[in-house]
């Protein structure tokens, strides 16, 4: 496996001798291009810069993981999974989702500077919130729905997947769709692969899943989150049929990031 690895321009203290160190050993490319903000369209930016760049390889597969992302499943299981299966993975919510087009009908340029909705944030904030409404308003007076003539329906779910190559090159190579129809979109993280790939070639044989086990029974940060997994949760995660979960923090619980890669490389190849 090699990895494409974005490490957001927001983040501080990054050890970048020790990453370019594992570099120089190991399958891995290192970006730093977006000041990645919650619900902006800087996720489907970087999502789609690193699928451009990995699809030139010309993988059998390629998995959108996060840092608070950790396998369940030893390298054996999860190639072993793969290599018998020729398709995709992708979640979709399972009602009728009218709010998946309104995303993308208005265009919300402040978005990746306001980022997770805050309360209690400030003048500068709530100045920006009160413009983005504005605009939204301005847009719907001025009749601007550019989803109108979108090409595919608008479905929506989680942003995480694991993919064939000739989905990623299809995606990848209709990037001016992907820039038209969902730049400057909000949370179109969750809605771009979506719909694009149901609009493919390749939509009979996407499986309706993404093998990632997340917990939003119990939500975080006012519902935007799902639960941070601590030791608690072993048995759940040890019994999941699940390949990858999250998420995962070290400042919560480092305990169970250290016990699950154990459990993982334990007579692992």
């Amino acid at each position: 496996a090699d990895f494409y690895i974005h490490i957001d321009r927001r983040a501080k203290n990054v050890p970048m001798q020790e990453i370019l160190d594992v570099r120089e050993k190991s399958g891995v490319r290192i970006f730093r291009k977006y000041r990645i903000s919650w619900g902006a369209d800087t996720q489907v930016r970087c999502e789609m810069l690193l699928l451009g760049e990995a699809v030139k390889k010309k993988y059998d597969c390629y998995h959108l993981l996060s840092g608070a992302d950790i396998p369940l499943k030893k390298r054996e299981e999860i190639e072993a999974f793969f290599e018998a299966r020729d398709g995709s993975f992708i979640e979709f919510v399972k009602h009728q989702d009218t709010g998946a087009p309104e995303r993308s009908r208005y265009y919300y340029p402040l978005q990746n500077l306001m980022g997770r909705p805050k309360k209690n944030a400030g003048f500068v904030y709530g100045l920006m919130d009160q413009i983005s409404y504005e605009l939204v308003k301005l847009q719907k007076l001025l009749n601007i729905d550019r989803t109108r003539h979108a090409p595919f329906t608008y479905l929506r779910g989680s942003q995480w997947f694991s993919i064939s190559h000739e989905l990623a090159a299809y995606v990848t190579g209709n990037e001016a769709l992907v820039r038209r129809y969902f730049y400057c979109a909000l949370a179109s993280d969750e809605t771009f692969l979506q719909s694009v790939a149901m609009a493919s070639p390749y939509r009979e044989r996407i499986e309706k899943s993404n093998l990632r086990l997340i917990d939003w029974q119990r939500t975080e940060h006012g519902g935007c989150s799902p639960h941070t997994f601590t030791l608690a949760g072993w048995d759940m995660l040890t019994s999941s049929d699940r390949l990858f979960a999250r998420k995962f923090d070290p400042n919560i619980d480092r305990e169970i990031i250290d016990a699950l890669y154990a459990r993982v490389l334990q007579n692992s190849d």
